[in-house]
């Protein structure tokens, strides 16, 4: 692997290891538990005044575009499954205390969706749904930067709390953590995980993330733009 950057060699090795352990494939969604992840997904009713205010054009222009972004990456990912792709979860625990909490969680989801994304990838079989996942986080990477320096933090911080020069990527484990709170019920869809190189699996593991997301920015963005 020494093509790699150390980032995807990275996230091969842990892929690797998980899927020798058998943990891929086996983790289900189980409701709130403890979590390494970013401080950010447990501390959404911090203090005012970090974030850029007043609202202007162009926050409101980023913040729309994300959401459309959001439902976009949905559509796709339904259109790839076609008759596989699971139903939409029910949610929950969406509508924050104010602007500065619906920040927060937002800058969270899109960083944690970076790791995934990056997890995920390396496991992916297909050239064509391996540049589809690339694609998708690409797009959450530009998110998680700009919703970064909105909120007055390092654009390269990642869900892990680390400014780094490479993404890290997030075990299964920890990413089913980070939705945990936020989703009621998987609603009959398949249990939240996925098992490498079952293409299917991963897309539609992909696909909760972005129902998540586009709910979340469906629910608030009218509310504060």
């Amino acid at each position: 692997m020494s093509d790699l950057s150390p980032a995807l060699a990275s996230a091969a090795e842990r892929m690797e290891n998980m899927s020798r352990r058998g943990l891929l494939g086996k983790a289900v969604l189980t409701g709130i538990a403890a979590m390494p992840v970013v401080g950010l997904l447990a501390s959404t009713s911090q203090a005012a005044g970090r974030y850029q205010q007043p609202i202007d054009a162009s926050a409101r222009e980023a913040f729309t575009d994300i959401r459309l972004h959001e439902n976009d990456h949905v559509a796709l990912l339904k259109k790839i499954l076609g008759s596989n792709a699971r139903p939409k979860p029910k949610f929950k625990n969406l509508k924050p205390a104010n602007f500065n909490a619906f920040v927060t969680l937002s800058r969270a989801l899109e960083n944690v969706g970076c790791g995934a994304y990056l997890a995920a990838t390396p496991a992916i079989s297909s050239k064509s749904v391996l540049a589809t996942a690339a694609s998708i986080a690409l797009m959450e990477a530009r998110h998680a930067g700009f919703l970064n320096v909105f909120s007055g933090v390092d654009v390269s911080r990642n869900a892990l709390n680390d400014t780094t020069a490479f993404e890290r990527p997030l075990t299964l484990q920890q990413v089913v953590n980070a939705a945990s709170p936020y989703i009621a019920s998987l609603n009959g869809g398949p249990p939240a995980s996925f098992t490498a190189g079952n293409d299917t699996s991963i897309l539609n593991f992909a696909l909760l993330l972005e129902y998540l997301e586009a709910e979340y920015y469906n629910i608030n963005v009218p509310l504060y733009f």
